[in-house]
């Protein structure tokens, strides 16, 4: 009797063990999804930062007045 409750135990524990590592690896799976899409978002941001800055540079005295205006004259 004493030998199949120590199998029992066993067992119990085994298949608990599996379980927790299971929910442990999931957890920890999706903690590392949410960093990346956070350090994904902070580096798009980043990315349209410097194009907007970019942009105002070379919008900005960037040149004569005439000429921009007639390079700007064919996006409208």
């Amino acid at each position: 009797m004493a030998d199949l409750l120590i199998w029992l135990v066993a067992a119990l524990g085994a298949v608990g063990g599996v379980v927790l590592g299971r929910v442990w690896g999931r957890v920890e799976g999706e903690r590392a999804g949410k960093r990346e899409a956070e350090r994904d978002a902070i580096e798009d941001k980043n990315n349209r930062v410097e194009r907007g800055r970019d942009a105002i540079r070379d919008g900005r005295s960037a040149g004569d007045p005439a000429e921009r205006l007639r390079r700007n004259d064919g996006h409208w």
